[in-house]
């Protein structure tokens, strides 16, 4: 029995000695090291509506430009003097200003994943914590996809903002008077470390959809984070959570909570009143 113990370890050694020699294609994505490039990069207003990020390196300027009304961004690499460039290149050439539009589809404050959109090829290449970051762009132009990373994330920081399923969402507090004073009633809100992002404007409708659909998911911490809605004003929020209730009538309010004081005055609907109240899952919130 000894014997044919020390048989399987001598042949779980070889295997594993072996192994060590062979090829393995692994994926791994760590973190983007944005401090690397922070004394790189110079952040400024262009005026009350642009605000851009930009850095030199090896030859290139990275110029990223926000529009604070849409929350788009775009990014711009060009050569810093197309001189000292074989003017002979083809349509992919070095000395040629490249200009892509930026799709972020992930922003967490500190893990990104977007992809950037050649605005003349219309090619994507994706960059950032992504399933399928596009090497072949480094070959197409030598960007560093480190550094346009830095850049996007410097912008979407300014904003406040966290990025869920490709819609920007910007922290409340920034934006509360915004809010009161604004021609929407309704908009998407998230909860996030504490804080709530609100993301599109919605209709009533949409946003009665949204509080009833939390109460079918089956994902609790889903459920209390990402069906919220953010509400203009007390009546419109209680407006709203008198039409989505499951019993009539019934609905509760509460100020915010004190572990939480950026969660803001909120009502929850009530699902059930039998034997013990069952409130609902979706916070309707307001200023």
């Amino acid at each position: 029995m000894k014997n044919k113990m020390k048989r399987i370890l001598a042949i779980i050694f070889c295997i594993s000695f072996i192994l060590t020699f062979l090829p393995i294609n692994s994926v791994s994505f760590a973190k983007p090291k944005y401090d690397v490039w922070k004394d790189k990069i110079k952040v400024y207003d262009v005026d009350k509506r642009f605000k851009k990020a930009e850095a030199e390196y090896e030859g290139y300027k990275y110029i990223a430009t926000l529009d604070k009304d849409t929350n788009e961004i775009k990014l711009k690499v060009k050569p810093i003097d197309s001189k000292k460039y074989d003017k002979s290149l083809d349509s992919s050439s070095l000395n040629e200003e490249r200009n892509f539009s930026v799709k972020v589809e992930y922003f967490d404050g500190e893990n990104l994943k977007a992809k950037l959109i050649d605005e003349k090829t219309k090619e994507e290449y994706n960059i950032g914590d992504s399933d399928t970051v596009s090497a072949q762009f480094a070959i197409a132009l030598p960007i560093a996809l480190g550094l346009s990373e830095a850049l996007i994330s410097a912008l979407l920081a300014i904003l406040h903002a966290i990025v869920i399923g490709g819609i920007t969402c910007v922290i409340v507090t920034d934006i509360i008077e915004k809010i009161k004073n604004s021609s929407y009633e309704y908009y998407e809100a998230y909860i996030y470390n504490g804080n709530v992002y609100i993301g599109r404007a919605i209709d009533f409708f949409t946003a009665k959809e949204r509080v009833q659909a939390a109460d079918f998911e089956r994902d609790d911490n889903k459920a209390k984070f990402n069906y919220n809605v953010f509400c203009k004003n007390y009546v419109l929020a209680e407006k709203l959570a008198l039409a989505a209730t499951r019993v009539y009538g019934m609905i509760e309010h509460h100020s915010a909570h004190k572990e939480s004081p950026n969660y803001y005055p909120h009502f929850h609907t009530v699902i059930s009143n039998q034997w013990i109240k069952i409130l609902g899952s979706a916070h309707i919130f307001h200023p």
